[in-house]
């Protein structure tokens, strides 16, 4: 099991390493490629300056020294201008007259101004007539020209009128890869440098992050099993490492008292549902054998009734527990006197509150008060609040009830005077399943649902509840609804 939890643990590092290497490593050769794309285009725009340039100048050149018989007699200059120009741009400059035929090289053979390799070249008529037009700068890939070279031509005017064109070729390849090459080697070692650097980063991050993930990993493998009481470790440096650390083990904690509380609603159900059923089987049984007379058949039929109507008060407990906790139960607010709606409801324990000699304190004050709410949830609300008050009231008690309405709410309070409930259980009086004072014999039909279902409802309506008590003296339970 260890080995296979390490191996988990290293496959999820290598996962999370290599991802995050890999990312970092293709944004990096994405930087390189954008890099040498831009860097190309402005060696392109350069070196096409830099040959229009000086194919200007020689331009400027031959005008100076004159066309026609003065040309030839000062072919030195225009030669030597070329030859210049050639060594120190690695180019090839050349000038043909107006019908594209080369008339002076920069590799100029004796006396004659072309050498071999320009002597029979005559520019086609297309490329003169766009020298001829104005010039172009343009990137060739001909016959004529050779394959990958960059070409100036620049026309050389005289009274308006093109006497030659100065043509600059430069191979772009051959100058190109060199440079980028260089570049590019600059780049590879910086990229790997930093590459490093940032494997290191990333390795040491990862781990960081890791590790607390696998920690909580493990926490949720045990919670997953049951083992609510494992806890994750909280004692982190980064506060969001510590803040899921802690949600976790509240989780954790939740969940331990939610699964106890399901304990207990089994076994609290268990035992409602067994006793009234073994009551109701006795009884049934001892009216068909004859143990019970007849003349008793009546009261034990009688205690027969009451226990099915205990049952089917638990089973409605459920349902409803089920329909609210599953959505199905739907809100639909109207406007009525909720003053009228404890009174009707106070009348249907009107047998149990006069069997105990209770007092009910409040009527006298009531007044209407408005209430915007679901008519029928809050008529189970009030139901469950009457129907513990009075249940816990000893013989002789009190209940006191009253509501009002200000400018944001509308408030419920009801009262009971008896033994109370201890800090302790009034924490947890809300919780579902959760059934006060469990050895107590006045709750016999109860089974922790009644006030999980209450505040479930008034929460639906975006109001309040709350419980106060005092041992030996009284509990009370407020709600208070919204206006909208």
């Amino acid at each position: 099991m260890k080995n296979k939890k390490k191996k988990e643990k290293g496959n999820l590092f290598k996962r999370y390493f290599g991802f995050s290497a890999i990312t970092v490593f293709l944004g990096f050769l994405f930087i390189g490629f954008v890099m040498i794309f831009f860097i190309s285009n402005q060696w392109w725009t350069e070196k096409t300056d830099l040959l229009i340039k000086n194919a200007q100048d020689i331009a400027k050149t031959y005008s100076d020294v004159g066309t026609g018989e003065s040309a030839a007699q000062h072919r030195e200059v225009v030669v030597g201008t070329l030859r210049i120009m050639n060594a120190a741009t690695n180019s090839d400059y050349f000038i043909v007259d107006a019908q594209g035929k080369c008339i002076y090289c920069g590799d100029s053979d004796g006396d004659s101004t072309r050498c071999p390799q320009h002597r029979d070249l005559i520019v086609d008529s297309r490329n003169m007539q766009r020298a001829v037009d104005g010039g172009f700068a343009d990137y060739m890939n001909d016959d004529q020209f050779g394959l990958g070279n960059f070409v100036v031509a620049v026309p050389v005017k005289s009274h308006d009128k093109t006497v030659a064109v100065i043509f600059a070729v430069e191979d772009a390849i051959t100058g190109l890869i060199p440079y980028v090459a260089s570049i590019t080697q600059a780049f590879a070692y910086c990229i790997f440098l930093a590459l490093v650097v940032v494997f290191v980063a990333i390795y040491l991050i990862t781990k960081g992050i890791i590790k607390p993930l696998s920690e909580m990993q493990e926490a949720v493998r045990h919670f997953a099993k049951g083992e609510f009481d494992y806890r994750a470790n909280e004692d982190y440096d980064k506060k969001d490492f510590r803040e899921l650390a802690k949600a976790l083990n509240k989780m954790a904690y939740e969940l331990a008292i939610d699964e106890e509380a399901q304990r207990s609603f089994i076994a609290n159900v268990s035992h409602e549902l067994k006793t009234p059923m073994t009551t109701i089987g006795g009884f049934v049984d001892g009216i068909l054998d004859g143990t019970i007379p007849p003349s008793e058949e009546k009261k034990y039929l009688t205690v027969v009734s009451n226990e099915v109507k205990r049952l089917s008060r638990m089973v409605v407990s459920m349902l409803n527990l089920s329909k609210i906790e599953s959505g199905e139960v739907q809100i639909a607010p109207i406007q009525y006197d909720v003053s009228k709606q404890i009174f009707e409801t106070l009348l249907s324990f009107e047998k149990k509150i006069n069997d105990k000699n209770i007092e009910i304190i409040g009527f006298e004050n009531m007044h209407e008060v408005m209430i915007e709410a679901d008519r029928d949830l809050i008529q189970q609300v009030i139901y469950n609040l009457l129907d513990n008050a009075v249940k816990f009231t000893p013989e002789n008690g009190k209940i006191t009830i009253y509501a009002s309405d200000n400018e944001e709410n509308t408030k419920v309070t009801i009262r009971n005077s008896g033994a109370g409930i201890s800090p302790e259980e009034l924490a947890r009086i809300f919780e579902r399943f959760y059934k006060v004072d469990k050895s107590r014999s006045f709750d016999t039909n109860g089974v922790g649902l009644g006030l999980y279902i209450v505040k479930t409802i008034i929460n639906m309506h975006d109001g309040e509840i709350s419980a106060d008590s005092k041992q030996g003296e009284y509990t009370e339970f407020s709600f208070a609804i919204p206006h909208k």
